[in-house]
């Protein structure tokens, strides 16, 4: 599990140290391959050092190594949850020097508790960005976004067309619509079921890959059903129509700017 480490992925790119703060050595355990390709493009254009990993196993190796000034480490990884890698990693004798941060894409009263619980220093939401990512927070989750406005946000796509050469840009932005396709018929597939514990994981992963591209409304959506799924309470059938409502407008948006991205 060690051996996974994902040093190649760097998708064709050179980062772009931008100076400010000091560098640092990040390890970055994220299994959305397209969360995962987007979130260290921006880091590594930061001027970061980063080794990304994708499951939970490897995340522990890796920090075993030692050398690494901050761990990000997503809630929800296959093979080990993120919290369990993190008190793991705590018990390495070399545990306690790097400073770790949670990510998760839906700050649930659940997940906020696993984050609390872990011995992680602080909680950060999707999409990451470098400016929440600079301020550090050791206490609690970054503040919630706000319930309504604008369905898009072009300034992700700008910033990836800045960060990438124009084909792999494109590249990754069909690969993300490909993506959220896939996790809009898993969804509805374990919804169908009443498969409720598999259908609350794959809007956690659908609200982390709109957030980080763009999709403000599909991640509103994939927020409020994640939500929704641990309230027996909560209309679930409204809150998954809404979502499927958002997706199609979503990955059309995505592909609309992969195309615009090749001309």
């Amino acid at each position: 599990m060690g051996d996974r480490i994902n040093q190649g992925e760097r998708i064709g790119m050179t980062a772009d140290r931008t100076g400010g703060a000091q560098p640092l050595q990040i390890l970055l355990a994220e299994d959305e391959t397209v969360t995962r390709l987007a979130a260290r493009v921006l880091l590594e254009r930061a001027g970061h050092r980063v080794v990304a990993v994708e499951d939970g196993p490897a995340a522990v190796a890796a920090a075993a190594q030692g050398g690494f000034d901050l761990i990000l480490m997503d809630l929800d990884l296959p093979g080990l949850p993120g919290d369990e890698a993190v008190r793991a990693i705590r018990r390495q004798p070399n545990g306690a020097a790097p400073r770790i941060l949670m990510l998760t894409a839906s700050a649930t009263a659940q997940g906020r508790a696993r984050c609390t619980d872990s011995g992680a220093d602080g909680m950060l939401t999707k999409p990451l960005r470098l400016d929440a990512l600079s301020s550090m927070p050791g206490d609690g989750p970054q503040a919630a976004p706000p319930s309504t406005g604008p369905a898009f946000d072009k300034g992700a796509i700008r910033t990836m067309r800045e960060m990438l050469p124009a084909v792999r840009a494109a590249e990754l932005l069909d690969r993300t619509a490909a993506v959220l396709d896939q996790h809009g018929q898993a969804l509805a597939a374990a919804l169908k079921a009443g498969d409720r514990a598999t259908a609350g994981a794959i809007a956690h992963k659908i609200a982390g890959v709109s957030g980080q591209y763009g999709c403000l409304a599909l991640r509103r959506a994939a927020r409020a059903l994640e939500a929704g799924l641990e309230q027996p309470g909560a209309d679930q059938a409204l809150l998954a129509e809404e979502l499927a409502g958002t997706l199609a407008p979503a990955i059309g948006f995505l592909k609309r700017s992969a195309a615009a991205t090749r001309d």
